[in-house]
């Protein structure tokens, strides 16, 4: 015989699963779902029971004296909207391979009824070849989650893609590392390998075979330069001075943040100041070539000046 706790929990899963602001259960549906699921023959009075037993425990559930119809459960872990945003993050997350995404989904639509499950049919992976083929990505977190709090170092395979369009394992290294961070739809570990005492940013979905070594890791890292990495091109930071289109003041505040200063050069551009690592500006100044020119450091400029110089196409 089921115990008036074992019950409430029974008849929480009910309102769980089937019941919402929209999809109200009256009593007879909540005694025809606790038989049919459960094997549960229940009555009235042990429903009114298990009800008050809920809402002492904290669930905010709406009664038949509230709405003149039944229950539902009023609020849930997770807000519709805040399952929507989750749902279409994991979805667009490239780093998430595509087998653990739909685990994800499925666990994350959970958090609503049968009903508000349906509106979220329309969501998919926006693009198929997008996800990665690495499905230790997971266990690469966890492993670098204990090596972080243990502060020791890890030794991993590296992953690159040949001309057949599958990762193969390059190289292999030996890193210290320090923190995990998502930056440019990419998630990375910020460390510093053995073979170059610097700091560095290494993408999680192309380790493979993490070891936790027994070697203590090095405590050595500036956490400023992958703070202020460029598309995870880390380095000294340096003051940038660039000429811009007003068009791209979005695209510049986006990249570089609010911090960023903003002056009126002419009717036409702006001056932008801020601190940056240069090799990663480089890189995007070298997208935004009709609207950005680089004008500090002078060195910066000479090397964009020597990209431009030899270009793959025709002129």
């Amino acid at each position: 015989m089921l115990t008036e706790k074992a019950n409430a929990i029974c008849l929480l899963e009910v309102l769980k699963e089937y019941s919402d602001v929209e999809h109200i259960l009256p009593m007879r549906e909540i005694v025809a779902k606790m038989q049919s699921l459960y094997g549960i023959k229940i009555d009235r009075r042990t429903v009114y029971g298990a009800v008050a037993l809920l809402i002492e425990l904290g669930y905010d559930i709406s009664l038949y004296e509230d709405n003149g119809v039944g229950y539902y459960l009023r609020e849930r872990e997770l807000e519709q909207s805040e399952v929507l945003l989750l749902t279409d993050a994991v979805y667009s997350f490239p780093f998430i391979p595509a087998r653990q995404t739909e685990q994800l989904v499925q666990k994350l639509q959970k958090q609503l009824s049968v009903h508000q499950r349906k509106k979220y049919r329309h969501l998919t992976v926006a693009r198929q070849g997008h996800k990665t083929g690495n499905r230790q990505v997971f266990w690469n977190i966890e492993q670098l989650d204990e090596a972080i709090a243990q502060k020791k170092k890890v030794r991993l395979g590296y992953l690159h893609y040949g001309l057949d369009k599958k990762q193969h394992e390059t190289k292999t290294y030996t890193l210290s590392p320090y923190e995990m961070v998502y930056m440019n739809e990419r998630y990375y570990l910020i460390c510093v390998p053995d073979h170059a005492p610097n700091t560095r940013l290494y993408r999680i979905d192309r380790m493979k075979d993490i070891q936790i070594l027994d070697d203590p890791r090095s405590e050595a890292v500036a956490r400023q330069e992958a703070q202020n990495a460029v598309y995870a091109y880390v380095g000294a930071p340096e003051r940038i001075i660039m000429y811009c289109d007003r068009a791209i003041l979005d695209d510049v505040i986006d990249r570089f943040g609010t911090e960023v200063q903003i002056r009126e050069h002419d009717e036409n551009t702006f001056t932008a100041s801020f601190t940056a690592p240069p090799r990663g500006v480089k890189f995007w100044a070298l997208q935004y070539l009709p609207y950005v020119e680089v004008v500090e450091p002078a060195w910066l400029r000479q090397k964009i000046i020597e990209s431009l110089g030899k270009n793959k196409y025709p002129k």
